[in-house]
């Protein structure tokens, strides 16, 4: 990092917020826009688009990036503030920043799973391996070396992770980095849309050394086929990938379903 310009490596980048404007998620009832906002920033950090240590641009530029008034803005930060979600530090080299600290427990994350049905994830899972698979097509065409390079790195740190919440954030970013490589505006944006509701649900019956090898070899493979530009090797392992974790999901919730009393539920 520069000493005259100590921003530069952690000031989120403009092309980042608007990715975070088009994670509109699932509006619950009756909330208000700085309640969506305060959900588009905390789907940002769960899929890794932003991370610890970003600072976000100043409130007049995000408010009208993001679509809303610099008062409702305020609003989003102080309940993200109270979250332990964003740090606002004064004086020169100021601003709010992205404090990293997880989102939720995984007691609350089960719990939310638990109340999903069958056929609700079954379709999820088919529209991520429906996304996937177009990406994947689409990124064998037209993924440069940059494009490649970044979706390795980013593998390689989905390899390295350790915790649950790391291989969320890192699968999710994986992923959305083959979307950006499919030079698509609209399947970068149906890639983060799906990973933001996905993203909670991976990894919650546990990360076994067999499972992430496995989801890394897959990885691997969809890197191989995009980079040999062979098409429909990349759109059929895309699609196999997450129709693999879809599988594996619904049988986790079955299984929970046939161990749960009445009184967990």
């Amino acid at each position: 990092m520069s000493a005259h310009s100590p921003d530069v490596d952690t000031a989120v980048h403009v092309g980042t917020i608007d990715m975070i404007a088009q994670l509109r998620g699932v509006d619950a009832a009756g909330t208000g826009l700085s309640d969506r906002i305060s959900r588009q920033l905390e789907s940002a950090i769960a899929v890794g688009l932003l991370n610890e240590g970003d600072k976000l641009p100043p409130e007049n530029i995000l408010a009208e990036q993001l679509g809303v008034s610099s008062i409702t803005l305020r609003q989003s930060l102080a309940e993200m503030r109270l979250k332990g979600l964003v740090e606002t530090r004064r004086g020169r080299g100021g601003g709010s920043f992205i404090s990293g600290k997880a989102l939720t427990t995984p007691e609350q994350l089960l719990s939310e799973f638990k109340r999903r049905s069958p056929e609700d994830l079954r379709d999820l899972g088919d529209l991520a391996a429906t996304v996937a698979a177009g990406v994947g097509r689409r990124a064998a065409l037209r993924a440069d070396e940059q494009d490649l390079r970044r979706s390795r790195e980013l593998a390689s740190r989905f390899a390295r992770a350790s915790t649950a919440e790391e291989l969320r954030r890192t699968d999710s970013r994986f992923h959305i980095s083959l979307g950006v490589a499919a030079q698509s505006r609209r399947l970068t944006n149906a890639t983060i849309q799906v990973h933001s509701e996905l993203a909670a649900l991976m990894w919650i019956a546990g990360a076994s050394t067999a499972s992430i090898e496995t989801a890394g070899e897959e990885h691997d493979a969809i890197l191989d086929a995009i980079e040999r530009r062979d098409e429909e090797a990349a759109d059929r392992l895309s699609a196999a990938h997450f129709e693999r974790e879809s599988e594996a999901l619904l049988d986790y919730f079955l299984e929970l379903a046939t161990t749960t009393t009445p009184e967990e539920a």
